[in-house]
């Protein structure tokens, strides 16, 4: 019995259609006496807005809907009037930022004219008052369907000839527009491999690079159908229909959260339209990205900082960002899958240390979000900096990672005219041997060994008499004689020197190679080579190396006048090899 009840409820919320497989969200969302309608769900997955029929004046309403847990939502609430205006709104034409916290929606209430943006921001349940986008977003147009890429700096939305609240949109295409210090630059439209005569809804997904969108003039299954293209170096990619969810009828709203496993629609199950979820064929899964939020203040006054941001894309050196984050000190970025960020936030004042970070996303594990609590201080004497400064695998060279944060202690340096660093190099598990027994010995050590040892000579028969020593007249060591183990008398005295052994004492150089794996010295000064290349006075920078022979400490060259008991016995650390830079002198 226990057996039957589970199979039959572990298969009550799966539906196959014709089309595919699809999964029922959960009752408190779904009611099977209830339409529902054009499900967005943030980028983060924690947050859902949809449309529903159950109303008193019979027209569709928009409700708010946040996870509770990996499986399960809390039950729904109402978006307030201030935003939710069915007769006002275009059905479906609204969208969430990444983490849920700014709504886009489509209104004619006000305005330029027609159809137009606005956004309001997210305060607990409920939802601030909507402002609208303004121009040059908005126009004389319909502007519709908004949505905005991962990391907010872009906003895609159509414009149409005509729109209406239920009767949809005409003559449309997809514009973009990219966030700057002066508020958003004049939309453009996309190429016209997207751009057909009436493209509309366009979708961003997480990795910042994919869109989702429909038309009615491109082909498919009949009306409107969905396609998906890619952003590419010279513009975006042919787009491919969307046959696992496209239909004869309308397939326009659809949403897809950052783990790219499942499309959010509706589907008519046969008796209403329900919630559902379609899992993503592998050919069409977006990449992977990692979440990154950060919150800058000043470590000494605790207030939020208006610094700047910087990601590079280290395999391709290409800037990603490079933005003032605003006076609330706040900032929010998605990374994709598939290659390594340099991340760093630093203010105006030079005087203040930066923040950096790698993050080696070639592949993302369960962890996709990460918070960061960064406090930027002071730059004062003794002020060690946190260096990402790695070389490549038994060698001395730096890698192209250390190149970002040694441009950015050059920069500093250049600003502050007086700051002195040292250099300190540090490698905590010393190795050595006879021969070069392990990859990791690059390094050769020669010592200079003299050697003594005795050398049998040739019997001298002509040799008359060997007492000592002394009487040798050998160039070098001595000559000596065995005695024979009896008396021979003076007619057999041939015996005597036919036993006798000549031996020479000779001293020989010979040196001894030793293989270890100490660049310590190379990589500091690889460092310090790197930094004067970029502008900054050798003079500026000193150089100190540490090795863990039993914590026993080596100055480098041009620094062993300075004695052990002057130094500070360096901290303990996992790490094998690293690089500390400390502030000297402001």
């Amino acid at each position: 019995m226990k057996f039957f009840v589970l199979v039959v409820f572990g298969f009550s919320s799966l539906y196959c259609t014709g089309q595919s497989k699809f999964r029922l969200l959960p009752p408190n969302i779904n009611q099977p006496s209830i339409n529902y309608y054009a499900p967005y769900i943030s980028g983060d997955g924690q947050s859902m807005i949809y449309l529903s029929d159950y109303t008193d004046e019979g027209h569709h309403s928009m409700r708010y809907a946040t996870k509770k847990t990996v499986s399960t939502w809390n039950d729904a609430v109402e978006v307030n009037k201030l935003i939710n205006r069915p007769t006002l709104n275009y059905r479906g034409g609204y969208s969430l930022s990444f983490d849920g916290d700014m709504l886009l929606f489509t209104s004619r209430k006000a305005g330029l004219g027609g159809f137009e943006l606005w956004y309001s921001y997210r305060r607990g349940n409920d939802w601030e008052a909507p402002k609208n986008f303004g121009a040059p977003v908005n126009s004389r147009e319909n502007e519709g369907g908004p949505a905005l890429s991962p990391d907010g700096e872009y906003l895609y939305f159509m414009r149409c000839a005509s729109m209406s609240e239920y009767g949809g949109a005409k003559d449309c295409r997809i514009v973009v527009s990219k966030k700057t210090s002066r508020g958003w630059s004049e939309p453009k439209d996309l190429p016209a491999n997207i751009n057909t005569g009436n493209s509309q809804t366009p979708r961003m997904l997480a990795d910042g690079q994919t869109m989702i969108f429909a038309s009615d003039r491109m082909g498919g299954k009949g009306k409107l159908d969905l396609f998906m293209t890619q952003k590419e170096a010279d513009g975006w990619s042919d787009p491919v229909p969307l046959d696992f969810l496209n239909t004869e009828r309308n397939d326009q709203f659809v949403s897809i959260a950052a783990k790219g496993r499942y499309a959010y629609l509706a589907e008519n199950t046969g008796r209403n339209s329900q919630l559902v979820m379609k899992l993503i064929p592998d050919e069409f899964k977006p990449k992977r990205v990692m979440r990154i939020q950060g919150e800058v203040v000043d470590a000494v006054s605790g207030e939020p900082v208006d610094a700047t941001l910087t990601v590079f894309n280290i395999d391709e050196r290409n800037r990603l960002w490079n933005d003032r984050i605003g006076s609330r000190g706040e900032f929010a970025i998605v990374l994709k899958e598939g290659a390594a960020y340099d991340l760093s936030v630093k203010t105006d004042d030079p005087s203040y240390m930066y923040y950096a970070m790698v993050f080696d996303l070639e592949e993302i594990g369960p962890r996709d979000k990460q918070t960061l609590k960064i406090a930027l201080k002071p730059l004062e004497p003794g002020t060690y900096m946190k260096t990402e400064i790695s070389f490549e695998p038994n060698e001395a060279s730096l890698t192209d990672n250390s190149t970002f944060e040694l441009r950015r202690i050059a920069g500093m340096m250049r600003k502050n005219p007086a700051m002195q660093l040292e250099i300190a190099s540090y490698l905590d598990l010393f190795k050595q041997d006879s021969v070069a027994s392990d990859p990791d010995l690059t390094e050769v050590r020669a010592d200079s060994i003299y050697i003594e040892r005795q050398v049998e000579m040739e019997t001298d028969a002509a040799f008359d008499e060997v007492n000592s020593p002394e009487d040798s007249t050998a160039s070098s060591g001595y000559a000596r004689h065995q005695e024979p183990d009896t008396y021979m008398d003076d007619t057999d005295s041939s015996a005597l020197y036919e036993d006798t052994v000549r031996y020479e004492t000779v001293t020989e150089l010979e040196i001894k190679y030793t293989y270890h794996n100490d660049r310590t010295e190379k990589e500091a000064q690889a460092v310090k080579e790197y930094l004067v290349g970029r502008g900054v006075e050798e003079e500026r920078i000193e150089i100190k190396t540490y090795v863990n022979r039993e914590t026993e400490w080596r100055p480098a060259s041009g620094f062993s006048d300075v004695s052990d008991e002057d130094q500070e016995e360096p901290e303990p650390s996992p790490e094998i090899r690293r690089i500390e830079i400390k502030v000297l002198e402001m």
